[in-house]
């Protein structure tokens, strides 16, 4: 039987895995070894990924916050695991030594093609480490992010197709299907509002940003690109929503910092992404494809500033992401 198994789970039974060898060296017999865990896919992929980054090292070559920045991710990947020794039916695999850049590429790769089919709580951190990867590998090797981003599209596009039911559900193989939560669902319109409004309000944003910087900057074409990708959020929130669910606009957000100069422009774009990521968290818990929607945000962020490694924050053993403050 396959079942997702949390990281507190894991933690706790290489724990008990330590006990069962104490007590083996004391002559007690067990006759019925206790039962191991069969990880689902998603599962196996944070392993996988947990694993990769145990064996990679920042070189010379690599972005220079490379290594500190693969700390990161690894504690908010969560640690590698495999059943204790005395009760382990195969010994554990193991990834072969990587630079940053290189993890990046098999990473993204890994994640971003098995969009379409991740499940669990654990879609966000998976997603967050794959972007994060592939945009601060790409300050290196930009290849990466051209990969990365027609990756994450076409498993888009493919999750779209695939899904059946309720639009933006998606299915684990093998298991049942995890649908994102209907409009009639009291939950659910909060939710499609909250990123609703947070999309108006950073069009809105950028609209008033982009006047201040040179017509052929990388920030005034980026923001002029934003408006088209949050106007299509914006859109897939009104599909979701209907008619009778779909909260008006405000007639005007207020703006913090107010942009004057492309000083204040970039650190209100910056607000404006971070409002955005966070607006999506909830969705991106139940529905892998808000990756894209991530993706979008995360990679308009960086051109207002150094490629954030997590959007996202991670506490303790959970492995649940919390929007940062």
């Amino acid at each position: 039987m396959r079942f997702p198994v949390s990281r507190r789970a894991l933690l706790l039974l290489g724990a008990s895995g330590a006990s069962l060898g104490l007590l083996s060296g004391c002559g007690v017999r067990l006759d019925a070894p206790p039962d191991v865990p069969t990880l689902d896919e998603t599962n196996r992929l944070r392993n996988r990924i947990a694993r990769i980054l145990a064996a990679t090292t920042a070189e010379d070559t690599d972005p220079e916050t490379a290594g500190e920045d693969l700390h990161k991710l690894r504690a908010a990947i969560g640690p590698v695991w495999a059943p204790p020794a005395e009760i382990a039916t195969e010994p554990p695999p193991t990834e072969e030594p990587r630079t940053y850049i290189d993890a990046a590429e098999v990473v993204s790769t890994a994640v971003f093609d098995a969009v379409p089919t991740l499940s669990s709580a654990l879609i966000p951190v998976l997603i967050d480490v794959a972007t994060g990867l592939a945009l601060t590998a790409g300050t290196e090797h930009a290849e990466i992010i051209r990969s990365a981003d027609a990756l994450i599209r076409d498993s888009h596009e493919s999750g779209r197709a695939g899904a059946s039911g309720e639009p933006g559900s998606a299915t684990e193989p093998n298991g049942p299907a995890v649908p994102s939560p209907s409009a009639e669902d009291s939950t659910a319109a909060p939710r499609w509002n909250a990123i609703l409004d947070q999309a108006r309000a950073a069009s809105y944003g950028y609209e008033r940003l982009a006047v201040n910087f040179d017509a052929k900057s990388r920030q005034r074409k980026r923001a002029v690109a934003r408006l088209e990708s949050l106007g299509s959020l914006s859109g897939e929130m009104l599909e979701k929503l209907g008619e009778k669910n779909a909260e008006p606009g405000a007639p005007a957000w207020k703006l913090d910092p107010t942009p004057t100069d492309s000083e204040t422009a970039e650190e209100l774009a910056l607000s404006l992404e971070d409002g955005v990521a966070a607006a999506l968290l909830p969705w991106l818990q139940t529905d892998a494809r808000a990756a894209l929607r991530l993706w979008e945000s995360a990679r308009a962020r960086a051109v207002f500033a150094h490629p954030q490694v997590l959007r996202y924050s991670y506490s303790g053993n959970t492995g649940e992401a919390e929007a940062k403050r």
